[in-house]
């Protein structure tokens, strides 16, 4: 596929009638006339446009809208809304499967540096306006018309408008990388479309050695790359927008975007309703932030559940913020009132509880309880009174649920930048830990406050269903039964943990 591109041209497959469509541009277009223009003539004295026209030049000619975006440096992007009219628009006519697109994530490239050792040398160097270095092939060019000025073109490369783009050009960033790790023989490289990132051990020259394979594949291909945007090899990087410190081995997350992500979710708490618009504003930087703060991620997950369940899909339509919505902005709050911007890498490897010594159970009567036991330190706690002959007794969810909130409370800074494989035989609540969500509100109550407490310790966690487990420790424990606890560990701490008031007022909340 991608030899019949270099040699024809890349077909977009689309599926769609060939007829001629007229559409008016974006009001930027109109707005920034000028610098419209100069980006048109660019493209055309680069080759990447044909044109200007003064009478259509192809009879089935779609005329799709475009507009200009500011950029950071201060120049101009050329937009191409080949997403319009809604359900009869080019991308409407291009199968959704064939452009999906499997990007690496930051957490390999971090890994990949774990694995390396401190004071890794990265570098990054990126290609320069990556999609418009591959050409459409002729038999698309109809689909792809402008017309601006009263004059007409024709887009002779990947429009970034386009549905299919990505995966296209992820094909070919994935063949460079390919072929740059086996000339070089090196493997400690990785690309996020457009951006190459390598790393190298400080006591070998392996990160300069990929850096000089990349820049020779890309001559000898013709790829043109952004040489100011080059860096390294160094042991401090921004990549993807965040910063790597290998000497620490740490990422930061900017400080104003942080500052950004406070104010918005301010706004989340104090509005009843939010523009669509600003709803994928607020969700998609805390995307951005969850790379670096792992745990977050379960956060985010009912932002996007809200903006897919709109159905009108304009930017500017306007969303009811649900209370688990609400709920999730205000534990992220809580945590970046705290958070230093600073996330330490995690542990390589996971560890299972019992490899930490950690053990948890619970206890189905009032007159007993929970109990949770870390490497010679313990607590247990009896259910309240209160409880008594109500439907929390008969949750077993819930209360298996509750020492292994109490065990991260009270320990959670010796598990620390720990991946921690918690094995439970509750089939039910390894599901709910796993995707960090239930139907339940008293459920959601304690799971709110463990991912809280990862966020806090840097912690990854995830649950794995074991048949017929039982923990004589802490089953000792929730049924306050001393003597056999202590000989079961004799050497145990001669007093249990205190309780932490914060405990207490979540077990208030829960109904």
């Amino acid at each position: 596929m991608l030899l019949l591109g270099f040699i024809e041209g890349f077909r977009l497959n689309y599926t769609g009638p060939r007829i001629s469509s007229f559409a008016s541009n974006l009001i930027s277009a109109e707005v920034h006339k000028t610098e419209t223009n100069l980006k048109l003539q660019k493209e055309v004295h680069l080759g990447r446009m044909l044109g200007p026209f003064s009478k259509i030049p192809i009879s089935t000619l779609r005329i799709s809208p475009i507009g200009v975006v500011s950029k950071n440096d201060g120049g101009w992007r050329l937009i191409t809304h080949l997403s319009y009219p809604l359900n009869w628009s080019v991308n409407d006519f291009i199968d959704p499967e064939i452009c999906k697109v499997k990007y690496s994530s930051f957490d390999k490239v971090v890994g990949m540096i774990s694995e390396l050792g401190n004071n890794v040398l990265c570098a990054k160097m990126d290609i320069s306006q990556a999609f418009r270095i591959l050409l459409v092939h002729p038999a698309d060019f109809d689909l792809l018309g402008i017309f601006f000025d009263g004059k007409y073109y024709i887009n002779k490369c990947l429009p970034e408008g386009c549905s299919i783009s990505c995966a296209l050009f992820e094909k070919f960033a994935t063949f460079l990388h390919k072929t740059v790790a086996l000339k070089a023989g090196i493997e400690t490289l990785d690309h996020y479309l457009d951006d190459f990132f390598f790393a190298g051990e400080s006591s070998t020259d392996n990160c300069t050695i990929l850096m000089d394979t990349f820049n020779e594949v890309c001559r000898q291909l013709g790829v043109p790359l952004a040489e100011n945007k080059t860096v390294g090899p160094t042991t401090c990087i921004t990549f993807l927008g965040l910063e790597i410190d290998t000497v620490l081995m740490l990422v930061r997350i900017p400080p104003e975007k942080l500052d950004k992500l406070k104010f918005m979710l301010d706004q989340v708490l104090s509005k009843k309703k939010m523009a669509l618009k600003e709803l994928e504003s607020i969700t998609g930087l805390m995307a951005f932030c969850s790379r670096a703060i792992i745990s977050a991620r379960a956060f985010i997950r009912r932002f996007y559940d809200l903006i897919a369940s709109v159905k009108n899909g304009k930017p500017y339509y306007t969303v009811r913020l649900n209370s688990e919505v609400k709920a999730d902005a205000r534990v992220w709050l809580n945590f970046l009132d705290q958070f230093n911007g600073q996330c330490y890498f995690p542990d390589r490897f996971w560890s299972t509880n019992e490899s930490l010594e950690l053990f948890t159970d619970s206890a189905g009567n009032v007159l007993l309880g929970c109990g949770a036991y870390f490497q010679g330190h313990w607590v247990q706690y009896q259910w309240p009174s209160s409880w008594a002959d109500t439907s929390i007794l008969l949750d077993i969810t819930c209360l298996e649920l509750i020492p292994i909130v109490l065990s991260f409370m009270i320990w959670g800074r010796s598990f620390r930048n720990k991946k921690i494989l918690l094995r439970i035989d509750n089939q039910a609540l390894v599901s709910i830990v796993n995707k960090r969500t239930s139907k339940s509100k008293r459920v959601m109550i304690l799971i709110r406050q463990l991912v809280f407490l990862t966020m806090n310790n840097n912690i990854q966690f995830r649950a794995q269903h074991i048949e017929g487990e039982h923990n004589a420790i802490a089953d000792a424990l929730s049924r306050f039964q001393e003597q056999r606890f202590m000989d079961l560990v004799p050497n145990a701490d001669s007093s249990p943990a205190a309780i932490p008031q914060e405990f207490l007022s979540m077990i208030s909340e829960l109904k």
